[in-house]
């Protein structure tokens, strides 16, 4: 059916047989460089990709960087310049666990309060 109405076409034009297959040719050249301009390594749809990948990456190092500056203050706030004694005695009890010599130091019992608060 579709080689009658292409056959019809080209005898209804009288569209030469050198210039049927320049068109195809040309035809051909015009759907390979569309194909590739969306569906190619460099395509539009790549490209929308990458764009993607790179707004999500610009996130994270904005999150990174905002720790890396909560960081660098509490860094500051323990250097020599600048000593906070109360920061540098918190930090030292919280991650070192150090306590002073006349402390004393009471650990309560998570489960047991969890059960006392669940029974009333």
């Amino acid at each position: 059916m579709t080689t009658d109405i292409l056959y019809n076409f080209v005898k209804v034009h009288k569209i030469t047989k050198p210039l049927f297959i320049g068109y195809c040719i040309v035809f051909s050249v015009i759907f390979y460089f569309l194909f590739f301009i969306f569906f190619g390594d460099k395509g539009l749809i790549e490209y929308y990709s990458l764009k993607k990948q790179i707004a999500n990456r610009e996130a994270t190092k904005q999150e990174l960087l905002s720790k890396m500056q909560a960081k660098k203050n509490m860094v500051d706030g323990i250097s020599l310049n600048s000593l906070d004694l109360d920061l540098l005695d918190e930090q030292s009890r919280k991650v070192l666990g150090y306590v002073g010599k006349d402390e004393l130091v009471i650990y309560q019992d998570k489960t047991k309060e969890e059960k006392h608060d669940t029974r009333n």
